[in-house]
This record gives C-alpha cells, sequence and structure tokens, in this order.
C-alpha cells in the first residue's frame, strides 16, 4: 500500500460517509427492527470514518503538495483537524442523546419541546462549525492543487464551489445537501486518481 493508495482509500470511505450517514439521518426509524443498528452505523460512519478519512486524505494530498504549496496545505491540514472534531462531535452527540432517550422511556423526552429544541440547536450549531472548517479545507485544497496541477481543472473547480458553499453554511442550511453531493463526486473522483494512477509530481508554486 503506497501513500496514494491510502488516499485513495480513504476518498471513497469519505464519499460513502457524506452519503450513507445523512441518508440513515434523515430515513431512519427507530421503530424498526434494525434501526438502532442503522443510526449507530450512522453515527459511526459520520465520526470517526469521516474524521479519519479527511485527515488521511488531507495528509497524503499534503505529502504530494506539500514542497510547492507547503503554506496552504499546512493551514488546509488544520482546518481538515477542526471540520473532523466538529463532524465527530456531532455524530457523539447525536448517539448520547439517542443512548439516553431509550434508556429512560419513561421520561418522554422525545415530548418535551425544550429537550428537543436545545438538542436540535446544539446538533446544527455544532454541524456548522464542521461544514465552515471543512470549507476552508476544500478552498485550500483546490488552491494548492490548483497551482500545482495535481489534479484536473475541473474537479479543482469541484473543490473551490463544494468550499465556498460550505464556508456559509451556518447561514444557509439548506444548501448542506449540496455541499455533501459535492463532497461525495469530489471524494470518488479524487480517490480514483490516488489509487489508480500514478499521480505526477507537481510543479513549484510557493
Amino acid at each position: 500500500m503506497t501513500i496514494n493508495k491510502w488516499g485513495g482509500l480513504a476518498s471513497f470511505f469519505l464519499s460513502v460517509s457524506f452519503v450513507v450517514a445523512p441518508l440513515i439521518y434523515l430515513t431512519g426509524n427507530l421503530g424498526d427492527a434494525l434501526g438502532i443498528f442503522a443510526y449507530n452505523l450512522a453515527d459511526f460512519l459520520y465520526g470517526p470514518i469521516l474524521s479519519a478519512s479527511l485527515i488521511v486524505v488531507t495528509y497524503v494530498l499534503r505529502e504530494r503538495i506539500g514542497e510547492s504549496a507547503f503554506r496552504r496545505m499546512d493551514l488546509a491540514l488544520v482546518a481538515a483537524i477542526l471540520s473532523a472534531v466538529g463532524m465527530a462531535a456531532v455524530a457523539f452527540i447525536r448517539a448520547s442523546n439517542r443512548h439516553y432517550h431509550l434508556t429512560h422511556p419513561d421520561l418522554n423526552l422525545e415530548d418535551s419541546t425544550t429537550v428537543l429544541l436545545v438538542w436540535t440547536t446544539i446538533v446544527a450549531g455544532v454541524n456548522a462549525l464542521g461544514f465552515h472548517f471543512l470549507g476552508w479545507a476544500f478552498v485550500l485544497l483546490g488552491s494548492a492543487s490548483w497551482t500545482s496541477r495535481l489534479f484536473p481543472r475541473l474537479l479543482n473547480g469541484f473543490y473551490f464551489l463544494a468550499g465556498v458553499s460550505s464556508l456559509f453554511m451556518y447561514l444557509f442550511p439548506d444548501i448542506e445537501g449540496l455541499v455533501l453531493s459535492l463532497g461525495a463526486v469530489i471524494g470518488v473522483w479524487q480517490g480514483i486518481l490516488l489509487w489508480k494512477f500514478d499521480v505526477p509530481t507537481p510543479t513549484k508554486a510557493d
């Protein structure tokens, strides 16, 4: 396993996390036989898997572009780590809240407007924080890749579009689906390039 292949594998996992976890959160039902398992899977994908994949991908790209765009790639890695912490926090908050509800059915917490309002506000705020730093990571990665010519221009364009959208998701929560879709496309395309092909050494940019 070369470092490129590790990056490619992490990119594929990132795409799966961007697609599968939100779908489970939107369509899951705790009343189903596999409902609890499905939600636990979503938490695992949105937390540990997404966080680790994002950090690994950024680290691998930093190794590839670091010499030619070291300042931007160092900042991108910091932004990716902060985003990973935010995403993992969202998954852990959701899992802890769900577990508490399930183990204390006598409290009827699902019927409490105050509890639901506080929980929704906290999750939305931390989620927006994770996406904001994801936006910085995407913009920096796209910029470094553009000047170093590591990836095709169109892929870099997806990075910029996803990054700018993610930066302002805290103001426009409805664009979360757009960011996740673009992130999934980036992950698959980037994963194929890193896994299958010998990515050329980028030219000096900084």
